[in-house]
Formats: C-alpha cells, structure tokens, sequence
C-alpha cells in the first residue's frame, strides 16, 4: 500500500501537530520497517492472497508500506528526520502550493493522483476531492468550547472544515476517548468510523541527572539557581496561564511552605520557599494574546519571578523537565495533553487540569486541580512543594504511567486504521 502523509507543519514550531506527525512517521517506519509482511493489505504473500483478489491486484499493493511524505519544505523535514535515509520505502514529495488556501483543495489531490496514493492521512482538513480515500486526524475540538480563545478568522475555518473533514474522511483518528465522544456527539459521526490511537512521550524524554547538564540548560534558558515550577505549552489564552501565575503567587506567598530543591533531596536538607526564592517558568512560543499574561505577572508583581524563555529546542526538553521541581499543565482543554506524560517520563512530579481528557491520560499519577478555580490550582501547587514525600511517590507513579504509552503502538494501530480505509473493492 502507498500511504501519502501531509507533514507540512514540521518545523513551523507552532503546535502539537508537529510533534504528533513527527512521532508518527518515526513510529511507522519503526514498525513497518521490522515487520514489513506484518502490515500489508492482505495477510498472506500476494500469490495467495485472501478474498479473491487476483494475483496482479495484489502485486500491485504489495506487502510492504510505501510512504510519501508531503511538505512544502523538503530541507526541514528531512533535518527533522534523519532516519527517514535509512528507510528506502519512504519519500519526501514536495507540496504546492505552500500556502494552506490552495495546499488543502488543489496540492494534496494533485499529488495523491500523480502518486497512485492509496491511503491520504491529513490532520483536520481534508480536500474536498480526492481520488483516494482519506483519514483524518483530528485532535480536538476546542473551538466548539471556547470560541473567543480563537481568532475570528481561525474559529470560522475551524468551525467550517472540521465538521466537514469528519464527515469526508473514511476513516477519523483522533487522540483520546474524550475527543472521540465530542466528536460523535456534535458532528453525528458513526462511533465505528473513528479509531482512537493514544499519543506518548517519545525515547528522548527520561530522567536527566547529570548535575553539568542540569545547570547548561537553567543557563540557556535564563533559569537561575532557584528552584522552579515549570509549565509548557504556547502563550495563548486556552493553556491557562494567567490563573496559573496566579495560583503560583498565592502558593509561595504561604508562611508554611517548605520544600526540599531537587539537587537536596538526597541528604533530607530542607530550606524555606518564598517569593523571593521560587520561580515559575513558562515556557512556549508566544502565539496569541500573550499580552494578557505579561500584564498578570505585573498586576501580581511577580516580574522578578516569573520567566518566559520561549521556544525552547526539544533536544533540551528532557533536561529541562528533570531541572523542574515539578511540572504543572493548567489547560483549560485538550484532546490528549501530551507536556504531562513527557514530564513523568522524565521522572518530575505533575500537578495537572482535570479538564477534557487529562484524568484520561495522567490516571493516578498526578495532582488533579480545577483550572477554573485560582484557589485549586495554588493548592495543588503548595502540596507538591511542600512534600517531598508526595514528589517522591508522584515521581515513582508518573515514570509507571508514561511507559504505558507507546508510539510504536499508536503507529501499529494507525497502519490498521489505513487498511480500514481502503476502497470498497477490496474490502472483504
């Protein structure tokens, strides 16, 4: 089978889409690349093949996956993946038109009809015609929720293609079992036609405890020495962030509050936390009304405490994570939430939103707080410092929870969903 991914947004740095793509491709040329025959259209060598199917049909679909991978930037996908030179069954295709206006309706039909594609995986927007089936990632529907965190011109293309690519697609993958209630309930969808692959924290994410590699990434990011609460995800209003900081300065401000750093925790050695010694970092690109959080971090004159140091490269991520004291994910809505499972995986304690579907993905692993409640999220933020205990046992409950979560498992179901997908004359 030849399966046509669209992979324009590596290297945008903008969302999760990047990484959901990026894991994925990686997954899939694992998976397929070790089990080839595994993985066909059909079980069985083509001579034989099942349904009664003739010989040259099945040749001609062949028992390994081919993949094209669309882009209009060639040079940054393939930067981002290296390995793709050691899987010959996979191309880079260059896309056009870039922009997404034309990309969509003109570009990916174009390619899949020069290509022979049999199989169009897309995240969100589908293209009207095609000459193949399509499969749909769609990761969730926020825009339904909270329209006002979105651009009028984003929540009015949102609001048009999503539905619409749901009910295109043959088949709809989507992130969590939340997401794929939402999406039964407000588009209508057959329940059957969407199949729910769980996202994971990728092989890099671990725990860091090399003390020289712990202080060049407080370095580069601008950090300091101080203990730090860290938070990820880009500066837009859905993440939560002005409730965040907050909750942090209501937490620190505390006569009570003591916490062991992580460098300490060995020898019992406590020291007391205060605002003057307690950071919040936050961490993401700046996409949309950040102003707005700048302005809370003044009106709560935690300037001095508070830092931003942007996008941060994800070679640094692991370090960083285990650099954190703990790692707090107030979102107000997600389809999967990926932050959290790469902070256990890395061994940081987690104080998480028990909006949508993140109880679906930290199970018991991590503190639950309302993201509504300023006065729940600065709870949950005091008990985590305060106890070493409780970070200890968080600890040992989030690296458990993480290594539940496999790409390669997401990628094996996801070549199940495309042989789902396939046309109706070779469905059994």
């Amino acid at each position: 089978m030849h399966i046509a991914i669209d992979a324009h947004m590596v290297g945008e740095r903008e969302t999760g889409n990047e990484t959901y793509t990026l894991n994925l491709i990686r997954g899939l040329l694992r998976v397929a690349g070790r089990d080839p025959k595994g993985f066909s259209w059909d079980a069985g060598e083509p001579a034989r093949a099942p349904n009664g199917l003739q010989r040259a049909e099945a040749r001609r679909w062949g028992a390994t996956p081919r993949f094209s991978l669309l882009t209009p930037h060639p040079e940054r996908l393939r930067a981002a993946l290296p390995e793709l030179r050691d899987f010959p069954h996979a191309a880079v295709v260059t896309l056009r038109p870039a922009t997404a206006l034309l990309r969509i309706p003109l570009g990916l039909p174009a390619v899949a009809l020069r290509r022979s594609v049999d199989v169009l995986h897309v995240t969100y927007n589908a293209p009207p015609v095609v000459s193949c089936p399509v499969v749909v990632t769609i990761h969730d529907i926020s825009f339904e929720h909270y329209p006002e965190f979105f651009s009028p011109r984003d929540y009015a293309i949102l609001k048009t293609l999503v539905p619409f690519s749901a009910r295109r697609a043959a088949r709809v993958i989507t992130v969590s079992q939340h997401a794929k209630r939402e999406i039964v309930q407000r588009y209508g969808i057959d329940p059957q036609r969407i199949a729910v692959t769980y996202e994971a924290a990728a092989q890099q994410f671990q725990p860091v405890s090399d003390p020289a590699a712990l202080r060049a990434v407080r370095s580069k990011y601008g950090i300091g020495d101080r203990p730090f609460l860290l938070a990820l995800g880009n500066l837009q209003p859905r993440k939560n962030i002005g409730r965040l900081i907050e909750a942090f300065g209501q937490a620190v401000a505390s006569d009570q509050l003591t916490v062991d750093s992580r460098q300490s925790e060995t020898n019992g050695e406590q020291r007391r936390i205060t605002s003057e010694d307690c950071s919040l970092v936050v961490a993401g690109k700046a996409l949309w009304r950040e102003s707005e959080i700048f302005a809370t971090v003044q009106q709560a004159g935690l300037e001095d405490r508070v830092v931003f140091p942007g996008y941060v490269d994800d070679a640094d991520l692991p370090a960083l994570y285990s650099a954190a004291t703990a790692f707090v994910y107030p979102s107000l809505y997600e389809g999967f939430g990926l932050p959290p499972l790469e902070a256990m995986a890395c061994g940081t304690p987690v104080v998480c939103s028990n909006a949508a579907s993140l109880p679906e993905v930290v199970g018991d692993a991590a503190i639950n707080v309302d993201p509504l409640s300023v006065d729940s999220l600065a709870q949950g933020l005091y008990d985590v410092l305060a106890s070493a205990d409780l970070r200890a046992d968080l600890r040992a409950r989030g690296l458990r929870r993480a290594a539940q979560f496999s790409w390669d498992r997401c990628a094996a179901e996801t070549l199940a969903v495309y042989a789902a997908a396939r046309p109706t004359r070779l469905a059994s």
